[in-house]
């Protein structure tokens, strides 16, 4: 009688083997895909992130950039600004300080900010910012390859573009397309780099002033200030120049000497007003120079019980102004001591 028997043949097992692979080797590729777009996508969300801290950079160094203003303390967060890097972004506060400076991805990225184009300082121009990701040596196979680019452009939200191998002399995208290389002085990017553009238009802030600003400024009306105007240059006007205060002349010259400009105003060493006049500082106008009483054995500062100030205000002492003569104008003698004479002296040049 002939048993029964149980269990898979060889045939069988075989089949059930092949089968188990297959669908492993299959599950094991479209994990590894899974990956590689998770990862596209990733790199494409992080280019955009530094896209948008470009943009805000561009905005808050553009007076400088396009040469308005002079340098201030937003400028000290780069070495060079224009190529900023991502720790200097950071440092500036476009990118938050737990910002990833490693993409998820094998490339390594430049920022490059060009030259601005047009009349900058009276009809505006234009500042581009390119921010190129370019793929490293290990990743020259797999950046080329449609389902990476696919991925990481479509990330972009048509902002980028980038180098394919059916095109290397373009760098192509849905609003972008330059020669490659993007700007004379770089070198061709490699298939598979990256792009972004940032752009910046400055007509529209020309009309403004701004601190630090680097322009003539002409103004068609009045200009009142409510506090103080300092000059650190010349103050030139082309009509009359009034002040309802005092005017105060800091510079002081010493007549007979040589000075730049004739009309220039300065402050006496020995006290007046000195013109400029032929390249040689002299006294404005013939006038007083204070007077002064002697007394003959007194010093000069001693009041000898006589209540009467003799030192010239002038001076602080018996003396003239420096460029001031003495004159004699009056002899008297007090009556309790008549045998002191009192000499009164007017200094005038």
């Amino acid at each position: 009688m002939r048993q029964n028997q149980n269990g898979f043949s060889l045939l069988e097992m075989i089949v059930a083997t092949a089968l188990t692979s297959l669908i492993g080797v299959w599950s094991a590729t479209t994990w590894v895909q899974q990956s590689e777009d998770a990862a596209s996508q990733a790199m494409g969300r992080w280019l955009l992130t530094v896209k948008d801290s470009v943009d805000k950079m561009l905005i808050r160094q553009a007076d400088f950039l396009v040469g308005l203003s002079s340098a201030n303390q937003s400028q000290e967060a780069y070495q060079d600004v224009w190529r900023p890097t991502l720790s200097e972004l950071i440092r500036a506060g476009h990118l938050s300080a737990s910002f990833s400076l490693r993409p998820p991805l094998g490339y390594d990225l430049s920022i490059r900010v060009l030259k601005p184009v047009g009349k900058c300082l009276t009809l505006g121009c234009k500042v581009e910012v390119f921010t190129i990701a370019t793929p490293q040596a290990s990743q020259y196979e797999q950046s080329g390859q449609v389902t990476r680019i696919g991925k990481i452009m479509s990330s972009l939200d048509g902002h980028g573009a980038t180098v394919t191998p059916l095109s290397p002399q373009w760098i192509r995208g849905p609003n972008l397309q330059l020669a490659n290389p993007p700007s004379p002085d770089m070198t061709s990017l490699p298939i598979g780099s990256i792009v972004l553009h940032s752009f910046h238009d400055s007509s529209a802030q020309v009309s403004f002033l701004r601190q630090g600003e680097k322009r003539d400024v002409h103004l068609g009306a009045n200009l009142d200030l409510a506090g103080r105007l300092t000059a650190k240059g010349n103050i030139v006007a082309a009509g009359r120049v009034a002040a309802s205060g005092h005017l105060q002349l800091g510079a002081i010259g010493r007549p007979g000497e040589p000075c730049d400009e004739g009309g220039l105003l300065a402050q006496s060493s020995a006290g007046g007003l000195l013109v400029c006049q032929g390249g040689v500082w002299q006294k404005s106008a013939n006038g007083s120079g204070g007077q002064y009483i002697e007394r003959a054995g007194f010093p000069c500062h001693l009041r000898d019980g006589v209540d009467i100030e003799r030192r010239n205000p002038m001076t602080g002492d018996c003396t003239c102004p420096e460029g001031y003569k003495p004159y004699l104008i009056s002899v008297w003698r007090f009556p309790f001591w008549s045998y002191n004479e009192f000499q009164t002296f007017q200094c005038v040049n």
